[in-house]
């Protein structure tokens, strides 16, 4: 979609809905008390806009120690050519370069507009990226500062906020409209509509995030014209993150930032998996990132993102370098020529979908059930929680199935499209433990798993919640390191890659992990709790 067409099409969206409501509760209440709070709303947004940049500064400034340079200052004298010559080339002021000493490769941008824009880089994006990807994912930056990024995403987070305050003011005025009941019912049912498209509109926001980043990267890719580079880039910056050792204040850095980074960092654990299995196979690449391309799952997964899945976004720097002639080591096209069974595909998602939604629709049946039979009104209660139970028991059993364990390698599990997030696929991987899943952090009970082929993150839970994880991670986790050993569980594809542990077994010991034990027993006991308390509340009827 075309960048100025999707942002004029989800300012426009938001707009529309913003107007409906005030036209509608015009008409209804003839006035309305609450145009003062909405036109603040609209000035202190602008004011926020204008200083916001002054403000952030300061706090990377304190919190992460970053350091402002203008151009003519940076060391890295290469780095200081191509900024200073991308923005002459684009009639753009150079921005104020921030540098944190951090090995988490990232890098974002932030400003009012050009005019008063900051690039921020880590010390990691020189340490993990070789020159030529530094440059492509600051030419990344660069693009949405050239596109009024921040410009448009501030216009259309004020318009998010507006009808929130509509909704507030409209239900309020309705439930306090003593003139006229039918006219407050009409105003408060205005109110809930303007909720809806409040939570609607938070989905369009997203939305246009995603393509403002699509149109960064090509941005860079176009006027690098290197867009395997930015491919790379992706890649190596996912693995950089997830191979630094996590500490507090690289924690809080990588959350603060997850909406202004080159990438979201939660998507860095699976894109590092796959770098890390396929390194420069680049075929087995493709087959592992179709996955975001072709599963329904991937769209679902998708839609509360402010970037686009990574797969996505290579395929469509590929398509960039075909477009400018300029060869790619990725094809896609040519991956999706291979057979994949949409029948199957789709089959999986929609029972994956009705699994996923069972225990709601169970408990509504719970709750209708006593109702019809005119039985106690507690009843209606452990109705719903009878039928919560067995929807939660079902789910349980569905995601971790009995059947007996395939060896597998993780290579195998990984190219799997068909792989889901709700049903867990019983497989067996031979290898060792090479660490713990978060670097550094001794008290993550979770490992990494290495095999011939790859990795993979291992989730553990102990038999005693909470205090047997942390007595596992302190005490057994590093000695399980570099033994040969034998994982089998259940291996899941969301938005990461994972073996869902069900035991972990070296040639002199055998670790048992819990989850499917404590899954069943939460759906059990909420049997219970809804089967006794509904048959005492319905026995009252009978005596």
């Amino acid at each position: 979609m075309n960048l100025r067409f999707a942002s004029l099409f989800t300012l426009g969206v938001l707009s529309s809905f913003i107007f409906f409501i005030i036209l509608l509760a015009s008409y209804v209440a003839g006035f309305i008390n609450g145009y003062f709070l909405i036109i603040a709303t609209i000035v202190i947004n602008i004011i926020l806009w204008l200083v916001s940049p002054y403000v952030s500064t300061w706090i990377y400034k304190w919190l992460y120690k970053a350091k402002f340079y203008k151009v003519n200052e940076l060391e890295n004298k290469k780095f200081a050519a191509f900024l200073t010559k991308i923005c002459q080339d684009n009639n753009l002021k150079v921005p104020l370069i921030g540098l944190i000493p951090d090995d988490n490769p990232t890098a974002f941008t932030f400003g009012s507009g050009a005019f008063n824009a900051r690039v921020v880089v880590t010390e990691g994006l020189f340490k993990y990226l070789t020159q030529e990807e530094v440059e492509a994912v600051v030419a990344h930056e660069v693009g949405h500062i050239k596109h009024r990024d921040f410009i448009v995403m501030s216009i259309a987070s004020t318009m998010l906020q507006i009808l929130y305050e509509l909704y507030f003011i409209l239900v309020r005025s309705g439930s306090k409209n003593s003139s006229s009941k039918k006219s407050g019912n009409y105003l408060a049912l205005i109110g809930i509509g303007a909720f809806v498209l409040y939570i609607v509109g938070q989905y369009v926001v997203l939305y246009l995030s995603r393509v403002r980043e699509y149109y960064a990267d090509e941005f860079a890719a176009r006027y690098t014209k290197k867009p395997d580079v930015m491919s790379s880039a992706l890649i190596k910056v996912a693995y950089g993150i997830m191979a630094t050792e996590d500490d507090r204040k690289a924690k809080r850095l990588l959350e603060s930032t997850k909406t202004l980074g080159v990438m979201d960092y939660k998507g860095a654990k699976d894109l590092s998996l796959i770098h890390a299995t396929f390194k420069d196979r680049f075929e087995l690449l493709e087959q592992a990132l179709l996955f975001d391309i072709v599963s329904p799952w991937a769209k679902i997964l998708e839609l509360k993102s402010t970037h686009p899945l990574v797969g996505k976004r290579i395929k469509r720097l590929s398509s960039i370098a075909r477009s400018i002639n300029v060869s790619t080591i990725y094809d896609f096209e040519k991956i999706k020529r291979k057979k994949v069974d949409k029948a199957k595909l789709y089959h999986g998602f929609f029972r994956d979908v009705s699994i996923y939604f069972l225990p709601f629709l169970l408990s509504i049946v719970g709750v209708i059930t006593p109702i019809l039979l005119s039985l106690p009104w507690p009843t209606f209660i452990f109705g719903g929680i009878i039928g919560l139970g067995l929807g939660s028991l079902s789910k349980t059993m569905y995601a971790y199935p009995n059947t007996k364990a395939t060896n597998e390698t993780i290579l195998s599990t990984m190219t799997d499209v068909y792989a889901s997030p709700l049903r867990g696929r019983p497989v067996s991987y031979t290898g060792k433990v090479i660490g713990r899943g978060i670097p550094g952090f001794i008290f993550s009970e979770d490992m990494m798993f290495q095999d011939k082929t790859g990795l993979m993150f291992l989730n553990y839970e102990s038999f005693i919640p909470f205090f047997g994880n942390l007595f596992f991670a302190w005490k057994r986790a590093k000695g399980l390191q570099n033994v040969p050993s034998k994982a089998t569980g259940w291996f899941l594809r969301g938005a990461t890659h994972h073996l869902e542990l069900k035991e972990l077994s070296t040639s002199t010991d055998r670790i048992k992990s819990s989850i499917k034990f404590w899954k069943m027993f939460g759906s059990i006991l909420l049997l219970l709790i809804g089967t006794g308390g509904f048959f005492i509340f319905s026995s009252i009827l009978v005596l």
